[in-house]
């Protein structure tokens, strides 16, 4: 589902933010992608969403090549790649239904089959009776749950979450990961990027390991270390 072949990306100056990666994540793995600031977490993020350009190496994603993908395919491509960030970025003068719709919206999707489909989003993150919310009135990890729906609305292939829970207290935090472990059971594969120690820690997946832009350490099923 995700190949990197020595992936380097190098900014102005200095160590290379990506330093001759290769990974390689299977099909429906959940991969833990942990390490101090500045390791090369949030770059592998941008590399994945094609925000950003490798400076050598090769990246496929769910069968594309990403270095060769023509600009015009980009927004195709990032509708197999759900996307969950730190701070939600919700639209505050849209309600939660309104939220999870507009991702559909964007793929044009008919409305018979919105209508459909946000509905049993909001039913498997347990915000059914929210719909009619809007962000402001709800608590932090409703807002999480929201923007994991939003996420997943259109059935992507791969979830790559970037610190989900560096904004919520332990309890909504461990919700948010039972829900991307569930999410992930249905067949999504699912890649977090955290340095919630005590999570990783709990829920015993693979772990990667990140260190000055390299893998340090890649252990199928592990606590958090940092190299």
């Amino acid at each position: 589902m995700i190949d990197l072949d020595r992936v380097s990306k190098s900014y102005e100056k200095g160590q290379p933010a990506i330093d001759k990666i290769s990974l390689h994540v299977d099909k429906g793995e959940f991969v833990f992608v942990v390490g101090e600031s500045g390791s090369g977490k949030s770059t592998l993020i941008k590399l994945l969403l094609k925000e950003l350009e490798p400076s050598e190496g090769v990246i496929t994603v769910n069968g594309h090549v990403l270095n060769t993908m023509r600009r015009k395919s980009i927004p195709k491509y990032r509708r197999e790649v759900g996307v969950v960030f730190q701070d939600f970025r919700l639209l505050g003068d849209r309600n939660v239904y309104e939220n999870v719709a507009f991702a559909q919206h964007v793929i044009e999707e008919p409305g018979r089959r919105i209508k459909k489909r946000v509905p049993e989003t909001l039913e498997l993150v347990d915000l059914a009776g929210k719909y009619k919310s809007l962000p402001r009135q709800l608590s932090g990890g409703e807002q999480q749950r929201v923007a994991v729906a939003r996420a997943i609305v259109n059935q992507p292939k791969i979830l790559l979450a970037d610190e989900p829970t560096g904004n919520l207290d332990p309890k909504n935090s461990y919700e948010i990961m039972k829900l991307l472990e569930d999410i992930n059971a249905r067949g999504t594969t699912v890649l977090v990027v955290t340095h919630n120690k005590e999570l990783v820690d709990m829920f015993q997946k693979r772990v990667i390991t990140m260190r000055r832009g390299r893998i340090a350490r890649d252990v199928e099923e592990g606590g958090y270390h940092e190299a």
